[in-house]
């Protein structure tokens, strides 16, 4: 069990959340740097959006863990809690590892409260070649049956094959759920700037963990691999995290086969960095569905009213799904969190 002041780190809003971490790394004795990118947008109270950046340790170490929050928006409270209270556990760090905090990569999907970002990107769909053919996907017949109520939200979600397909990224309909755009996104750019600045070619190993929420058992932190089964990376994180990590490839994940992703982009950059999705559980994919496919009909009607009574009721459903405010899900979220990070700290300084 522990303390409401430990769990005081969940926020289920963009500013609470921003408030918390940056104070944290304001008075952390591990942070060596911060930089931050400014979105180009504001949040529903005018306030400015912030993806911040804290690099922690021996900036130069050969060997780098990266945790990341926030790029489906409103899952960012989960994350953004477990960066916080790394920051304000930790005192020092294993001397040939540097971490690197990615505080609310998409600050605009966290302060609206939606998982898409600003222009209504999937931005865990957006890893994609543009310049060259997209995935075609069949998923907008499930859509479109949704909108003309011929199908059932609560069948979809529970039919797993039918929900796979969903979900898996498209490129055609902007105005469905799951588009992972037509161009590079915001977020994308600033994780692309990241990996420049890391220089990554000269680093030994690199694990890149991911956080999100909403798939799976309720409290429990999944590690998803979407590695080829046969590389390097992959059988990295099986040393590091053993028997937990799962894979969507093999068909023992949660998660499905899907497109675009995220780490997709990680899995470029060398055999040497492993990605790995840390994904909390929450309430069912048929509830997930109802709350995102009422944000989405919201979106659909232009700009939103922060103030009206309908769009406060679909904002907090989402905030309660994707980071619920109940102390037994959030302490099996910190325990996961912490243990986690600790695994991963271990394999990155043990030697080869």
């Amino acid at each position: 069990m522990y303390a409401d002041t430990i769990l005081d780190v969940f926020c289920q809003r963009y500013s609470d959340a921003h408030d918390k971490f940056t104070a944290a790394i304001e008075t952390s004795s591990i942070v060596e740097k911060t930089n931050k990118h400014l979105h180009p947008m504001k949040g529903p109270s005018g306030e400015k959006l912030f993806c911040d950046i804290a690099w922690s340790g021996d900036l130069n170490a050969k060997n780098v863990l990266i945790l990341i929050s926030g790029l489906h928006g409103v899952e960012g409270g989960v994350g953004s809690a477990i960066q916080t209270d790394f920051v304000s556990r930790h005192r020092r760090l294993p001397a040939d590892v540097c971490v690197v905090l990615v505080h609310a990569i998409n600050p605009w999907g966290f302060a609206w409260s939606s998982r898409n970002d600003h222009q209504g990107i999937d931005v865990n769909r957006n890893f994609v070649d543009f310049s060259q053919q997209l995935h075609q996907s069949d998923s907008d017949t499930i859509w479109q049956k949704i909108i003309n109520k011929e199908a059932d939200i609560q069948t979809i979600g529970a039919d797993r094959h039918t929900f796979d397909l969903l979900s898996e990224g498209q490129y055609s309909y902007p105005s469905a759920l799951y588009f992972g755009g037509e161009q590079a996104s915001w977020s994308r750019q600033c994780i692309e700037q990241l990996a420049g600045q890391l220089k990554c070619d000269q680093r030994d190993k690199i694990i890149v963990v991911d956080i999100h929420s909403g798939l799976g058992p309720y409290g429990y932190g999944e590690l998803i691999s979407d590695h080829p089964s046969d590389c390097v990376a992959r059988q990295h994180l099986i040393d590091v995290f053993g028997a937990t990590v799962t894979e969507p490839i093999l068909g023992t994940s949660s998660s499905g086969i899907k497109y675009g992703l995220h780490d997709y982009f990680w899995h470029a950059q060398g055999d040497h960095v492993a990605f790995v999705t840390l994904e909390f559980g929450t309430f069912g994919s048929s509830a997930m569905l109802r709350a995102l496919f009422a944000d989405q009909q919201l979106q659909q009607q232009g700009d939103i009213d922060w103030q009206d009574d309908d769009t406060l009721v679909i904002k907090h459903d989402l905030q309660d799904f994707f980071c619920p405010a109940e102390k037994q899900w959030q302490e099996l979220v910190l325990f996961r969190g912490r243990q986690v990070i600790e695994m991963a700290l271990t394999g990155l300084s043990q030697h080869d």
